[in-house]
């Protein structure tokens, strides 16, 4: 492909222009050929001849005929097969009336069955118009926008009189609209191929410029910082507000109301069951009303399984969109809470062609979904998920707007998930910015403006155990509780408040200033923590929040902003992970239903990165299987999930109670989850029969991935997996082989069953650092065999010249090519020649990041830390304001302590030290099975992107 770096043992210079270059906006204008045929002659052949076939594929796996009835339809359908090389399925649309609901519903229907009857990216979609109803064509962009991974759409038109607008969809109704110029779908066409009776021709779009609610914070402002990050080459606000939460609220309502002119807008706020109790979502839609714009509230179920169409086309919200269009207005729907709401919430906006803006409540929302344009909807059958964001579209914001003060009331679960996708991200990209990580990733467009070294995040283990014991800790619990059960009496009374008399609203105000009071006393509990935890707390959200931002926008800011090529590299782990994830949401619903005991049902909860990042290890586990990942490679692996798991949040222990409790068996847990992998989104890439799944898995090191033998895969590293080895993983999970936490004993790195050997609080940051040293060394050896070799990639970047100072006498390393080898047999051998600042988010500190993510040890050319700041516990504070200049103070005076001083000064007021909680029954530690296999035949070297 282009860009592509040479093989490492052809002795060139390694290109580096693809990295270093600053492109601009990556936005293409989309091209659409008109074929004239004869709607009495026309075949099926023909239009399979005529319309552009998937990439890296010369045929379609099959042809899907999507119809509303009519003469054309039902001749395609009476007409005999010639070509019986790819299966022929005809869809039905059902009759809608001109009404929205039934349009979306609809819509939905029929890509469902399309997707349980196995189509795919390499699938083509006929769709078959009708002379008498013309207005139906419009449905073929939806079904064109909505297989996210991408689908084949050609359009037979019958409309004799006028060309279909290739560009522009819009049902009967008007409601569901589809702007292929709008810049926020990044000029994503839904349409590949037209045909109809009117002559032959073509169709470019015409791009509108990109108009996001820009957001620029004023020159020394410690409450807003911007997080730079880029989709396509457009800028998208990442606003983090770092001040109080009801000046937050005030402040996102402001920016709203200067972007849109008074009475133009509708705004509807969109939230979940949790947030809607924590009143988030009524807080921004009052502020916004006070300043002129009236709007909705829309309220959901929580949680995966109510991640389905069904819970979000409701005729009341559609109405809305239907009545604002109907008034000139525009309509916007502001998505406050989790990843579930704003990606729905987001396929909502983009079918409707509404506005849209996310504001994140969780850290993993704000890091992960809503840095990417993907909003999905999952295929959920009889309330259990089939498949994990199977139906979406791509989609950007106009602002993403995170205020910090609600990451407080997250879960444990929701901060473990956030650290299972920072997981991921570390064994995938390791330090993109040093010279090794450089040629590993040579061939990402623009990526040096992002690049940044990832596992910075570990050195933050202090911080991380800080935050989930604060979560943890009885008092807040308590306090959280409290909120959320007054919140959930104010939904109780809130319609009846609405239309009630003057007493029942002023009663209802009533509760919601109780519950407002309420939450601030419970974050003032935080601002009553010794400085040290807070700063630790600081750190590690400041920190996952940057490196993980970064990465996505390395990816997404130029070479693959619609996550089908490159960039699927974040996908990684996400095969097993979505399948088990799906499972055991369906598990969670049956028990609570089935009257299971609360706390065993509370502590098998696995939110989405949770389920990564257990699939992590047993992606490690399944490399370490056929060879591809050993020795200190595989230690910093799983390394970096066991790191993070003292509080059993990446153990199965808990979710084998639950299958106890069910009366799940191990067969039956295999059955379900590996029938989830069979229908995962990745399909289609490489060439794969049913007892195999397409995934991803590292090699060598963290930082390169493992590529496809696959030919014509259209992604390097995307490579075909048996089930066996997906079996047996699973298998050693179900067994509590992986539920291990890290330990440093003598100065190594040893995994320890966590419910024979918990650690204790404040030991991390050296086993980080002893990881980073780990990883660094491969790296270092990397760059020590391409100086052998004479292989050059340039010199690092700007941000790091600092990190390898020590190292640029030293020649750059060679390209580090991605070793390929069969998953459905045994790993073939390969030969010692193939070796191949910002803002803290709660402390308002101006300056502050660097000391408290740098690993003890001195790295090369650096001076050693300074030593740690003798800190004292903070007296309590009712005021934010308080705490920031304390923190001040702290983020220019030293580094966190670490270790066992770390481990006195991080306790609650009032406490010695953290109660480490864990789940988990009595197990035997498994040793990584590697070299098991008879290795045969030579691994050949391929780079780690398409």
């Amino acid at each position: 492909g282009k860009g592509e770096v040479p093989d490492s043992s052809s002795n060139v210079v390694t290109n580096m222009a693809r990295f270093d270059a600053a492109p601009g906006s990556q936005l293409k204008p989309a091209k659409v050929r008109y074929h004239q045929v004869d709607g009495n002659s026309l075949t099926i052949g023909h239009v399979v001849s005529k319309t552009p076939p998937p990439p890296g594929s010369t045929s379609f796996h099959s042809v899907e005929v999507v119809h509303a009835g009519g003469p054309v339809a039902e001749r395609l359908r009476r007409a005999p097969r010639i070509d019986a090389t790819y299966p022929v399925r005809f869809h039905e649309l059902p009759e809608t009336g001109c009404s929205p609901a039934r349009e979306f519903a609809a819509i939905f229907e029929v890509l469902e069955g399309m997707m349980l009857a196995k189509a795919n990216r390499q699938s083509l979609v006929l769709w078959v118009g009708r002379p008498d109803k013309p207005e139906l064509d419009g449905f073929a962009g939806f079904l064109g926008m909505l297989p996210f991974r991408g689908i084949s759409v050609a359009l037979v038109s019958a409309d004799a009189v006028r060309y279909p607008d290739p560009f522009s969809y819009r049902t009967p109704s008007g409601v569901l609209e589809h702007d292929a110029n709008d810049p926020a779908r990044m000029g994503k066409c839904c349409v590949s191929a037209m045909f109809g009776p009117l002559p032959a021709r073509s169709f470019t779009a015409r791009l509108r410029e990109w108009a996001p609610i820009d957001v620029q914070p004023p020159a020394g402002c410690a409450e807003l910082l911007r997080l730079p990050f880029k989709i396509a080459g457009l800028p998208l606000p990442m606003i983090t507000y770092a001040g109080e939460y009801e000046k937050g609220v005030a402040a996102l309502a402001e920016r709203i109301s200067a972007a849109y002119p008074a009475g133009s807008l509708c705004p509807i706020v969109s939230c979940g069951e949790v947030v809607d109790r924590l009143g988030y979502g009524l807080d921004v839609l009052a502020a916004l009303r006070e300043r002129g714009h009236a709007g909705h509230y829309f309220t959901h179920k929580s949680g995966e399984t109510s991640k389905r169409w069904a819970e979000y086309g409701k005729p009341e919200l559609l109405g809305w969109v239907a009545q604002a269009k109907a008034a000139g207005q525009t309509p916007l729907f502001i998505a406050v809470g989790g990843g579930c709401n704003g990606n729905a919430t987001g396929v909502v906006a983009a079918m409707t062609g509404a506005a849209f803006v996310e504001v994140p409540t969780t850290p993993l929302h704000y890091n992960d979904a809503t840095t990417s344009a993907k909003k999905a909807f999952s295929l959920v059958l009889d309330g259990k998920i089939r498949a994990k964001n199977l139906l979406g579209t791509f989609y950007l914001p106009r602002l993403v707007w995170c205020i910090n003060e609600t990451f407080l009331t997250s879960s444990t679960a929701s901060v473990h998930s956030t650290v299972g996708e920072c997981t991921k991200t570390m064994n995938m990209l390791a330090d993109p910015s040093s010279a090794a990580g450089r040629a590993d990733y040579a061939n990402i467009l623009g990526a040096k403006e992002f690049a940044s070294d990832t596992t910075r995040i570990l050195s933050c283990i202090d911080g991380f155990e800080a935050l989930v014991h604060f979560i943890e800790d009885a008092p807040t619990r308590e306090a959280k509780a409290a909120v959320l059960r007054l919140g959930e009496a104010i939904a109780e009374v809130r319609a009846a408040a609405q239309c009630g008399t003057e007493t029942a609203r002023a009663a209802y105000a009533s509760l919601c200033e109780g519950r407002r009071q309420l939450l601030q006393r419970f974050r003032a509990r935080f601002y009553e923590l010794p400085t040290a935890a807070r700063v630790a707390i600081d750190a590690f959200l400041t920190v996952s929040n940057k490196e993980i931002v970064g990465a996505k926008a390395m990816f997404l800011a130029y070479e693959d902003p619609f996550e089908k090529y490159r960039a699927l590299l974040f996908e990684y782990a996400h095969t097993l992970g979505h399948a088990v994830e799906a499972w055991l949401a369906g598990a969670i619903d049956t028990a609570r239903a089935s009257g299971v005991a609360a706390d065993i049902v509370e502590a098998a909860v696995r939110n989405h990165g949770q389920c990564v990042g257990m699939a992590v290890v047993w992606a490690g586990a399944i490399a370490a299987e056929l060879g591809a990942l050993e020795g200190d490679g595989y230690v910093c692996h799983q390394g970096m999930v066991y790191l993070f798991n003292s509080f059993g949040g990446f153990s199965f222990g808990p979710v084998r109670a639950l299958c106890d409790a069910l009366g799940v068996s191990k067969p039956d847990f295999l059955r379900e989850v590996l029938a989830g992998v069979r229908l995962d989104n990745k399909r289609g890439y490489c060439e794969c029969g049913d007892d195999a799944s397409v995934d991803q898995l590292v090699t060598h090191r963290p930082g390169r991935m493992l590529g496809s033998e696959d030919p014509n895969a259209e992604v390097r590293y995307m490579v075909v997996v048996s089930e066996e080895l997906q079996r047996r993983a699973l298998e050693r999970a179900f067994e509590l082989e992986f539920d291990l936490v890290a330990h440093l004993d003598g100065g190594e790195i040893a995994f320890k069953p966590l419910a024979s050997h918990p650690r204790p609080l404040g030991v991390g940051a050296p086993i980080a650092a002893q990881v980073r040293k780990l990883i660094r060394a491969s790296c270092d050896a990397d760059a020590a065999a391409a100086a052998a070799e004479g292989i050059v990639c340039g010199p690092a970047s700007d941000e790091a010249a600092g990190d390898e100072a020590a190292r640029e006498a030293a020649p750059a390393p060679r390209r580090s090519a991605s070793e390929t080898m069969s998953l459905e047999g045994t790993p073939p051998s390969w030969s010692e020649d193939d070796e191949s600042a910002s803002l803290s988010p709660f402390s308002r500190a101006a300056t502050f990041e660097a000391e408290l993510c740098e690993t003890s040890e001195a790295r090369p050319g650096h001076a050693p830390p300074p030593p740690a700041a003798a800190l004292k516990p903070a007296s309590p504070a009712s005021k934010p304001a308080a705490a920031a200049k304390r923190d001040h103070d702290l983020a220019n005076g030293g580094a966190a302590p670490s270790g066992e001083e770390a481990a006195k000064q991080l306790a609650l007021p009032g406490e010695g030290s953290f109660e480490i909680r864990h789940s988990g029954r009595s197990m035997r530690a498994a040793r990584p099975r590697v070299g098991s296999a008879v290795a045969s035949g030579e691994a050949s070297a391929h780079p780690p992107a398409a």
